[in-house]
């Protein structure tokens, strides 16, 4: 694949990087989507034991993601620079690194559940079915860590196909799996709201046990080359490029949080409906997660073959199909919202809450698309706070503070017109900002993103 992305047609070689991700995003969501509804059929208390559980989950899921892209960039650098030695020591140092993260996660998970789970507000009457929940779960995580940064390594090689289609065969076992844990099947007993837990965490070990055993056919597994001086070296880089990733994600769901407490003094229906739209969200953009899970790729490996033009038309390929195809979405999505809300909600005002959202927050999406377009780029030229400093920019200038101001003006409506108008102004001045710096390098000028 190394070849193929280093020459290929760049529309091309992204399309086959990018579909296959697509499934898998898809999958992830699907996932998500079987957990809720068995453990929904268990009662209103397990299913607000589960939801205590995913601040958590966004923490630990947040830290992987944030390795991973730090993993991605060097080991796509060292296979773009054909640097196999490299690459492998990139891989399994990160893989060291992983385990020891995931190892002190489960430690203080098992150490001190109650403790964590009553700070997020929890009553001591839940505890028990959070920790029945958790019990499974905590190593769960543990795979889980492993197998966001064995995903990014292998995406970094130019594989997407393989991490994608086990996310689907994960996703299909977990649906098998849920019903009969939970509720049991022969001579396998109920377990109930612990049997989702450990339906997730089987299946993320199976992912890992095969993901591993794929570095390993690919020569991306050497654990006796590995020096200790070097080993510290890497995890330094990792924490630098690591750490502003990290903060890069959780930047997201604390800008949604900022929204959630602007719309909950405008009543329950709207609380409801703004939190329905949130949920349909990401199935709105998912090809755009896709493409930005793939960029990476493909700049980290032109970028060390000096191939700088290909990271340019890459770009400029990339930012023009998500503006064509998120006004495709929105515009699918607004005559479509009728019908979706009806399929949540039966209340008026809810329904109504709902087709509002999906109206106007898409408007947005292409904005946003290019922002986290242009992010992927900088994580993989190993720029992650500039990338952190794009998203802040995006987030505390634009979404947060249009969103306000529109709600000053006009309630709700006002609020999902100005925080949608906020994404399209920030897309557009890193739009901007992209062309401007790819017209510098044509005259000779040297961008400092790309020539370091």
């Amino acid at each position: 694949m190394r070849e193929a992305i280093l020459t290929a047609p760049v529309g091309e070689v992204l399309y086959k990087l990018t579909l296959p991700m697509v499934i898998g995003i898809v999958a992830v969501f699907f996932f998500n989507l079987v957990d809720t509804y068995f453990i929904g059929l268990l009662g209103t208390q397990s299913l607000a034991a589960v939801s205590f559980t995913l601040p958590v989950s966004m923490i630990v899921m947040n830290l992987a993601i944030g390795l991973g892209i730090a993993a991605s960039a060097l080991v796509a650098t060292s296979i773009g620079g054909n640097d196999q030695r490299q690459a492998q020591h990139y891989v399994v140092a990160t893989l060291l690194l992983a385990v020891f993260i995931a190892s002190v996660i489960l430690m203080l998970g098992w150490q001190f559940n109650d403790q964590i789970f009553l700070l997020l507000g929890a009553s001591e009457d839940i505890l028990p079915e959070i920790w029945a929940y958790m019990k499974y779960w905590w190593p769960g995580a543990w795979m889980m860590v492993l197998m966001i940064v064995i995903n990014s390594c292998m995406r970094a090689v130019g594989n997407t196909k393989l991490p994608s289609m086990m996310m689907l065969y994960s996703a299909i076992l977990n649906a098998v799996l849920d019903p009969i844990l939970i509720f049991g099947l022969g001579p396998i007993p109920e377990m109930g709201i612990s049997g989702a837990a450990l339906a997730t965490t089987l299946c993320w070990s199976v992912v890992v046990v095969i993901m591993l055993v794929s570095l390993a056919r690919i020569d991306l597994l050497h654990w006796a080359e590995l020096q200790f001086e070097e080993l510290k070296s890497i995890w330094k880089r990792l924490v630098v490029l690591g750490v502003p990733a990290v903060i890069t994600n959780v930047l997201v769901p604390v800008a949604s949080g900022f929204l959630l407490a602007m719309v909950a003094p405008m009543g329950e229906e709207a609380v409801a409906a703004f939190g329905v739209g949130a949920r349909i969200e990401p199935f709105a953009i998912v090809v755009v997660l896709a493409l930005t899970s793939t960029i990476p790729t493909f700049v980290g490996q032109n970028f060390a073959a000096d191939s700088h033009q290909r990271i340019w038309a890459a770009l400029s390929v990339a930012v023009k199909f998500i503006v064509v195809w998120q006004l495709f979405i929105w515009l699918l999505i607004m005559f479509a919202s009728p019908w979706l809300a009806l399929i949540f909600t039966s209340e008026e005002a809810v329904k109504q809450g709902i087709v509002e959202y999906l109206t106007w927050m898409p408007i947005g999406y292409a904005g946003m698309g290019i922002v986290l377009c242009a992010n992927a780029a900088l994580n993989a030229l190993q720029r992650t706070g500039v990338s952190m400093m794009v998203n802040l920019v995006r987030l505390v200038l634009f979404y947060i503070p249009f969103a306000w101001l529109g709600s000053e003006l006009n309630g709700y409506t006002g609020l999902l017109m100005g925080a949608a108008a906020g994404n399209v102004l920030a897309g557009i001045l890193v739009w901007w900002q992209i062309g401007l710096a790819q017209k510098q390098e044509r005259f000779g000028v040297k961008n400092p993103l790309i020539n370091s």
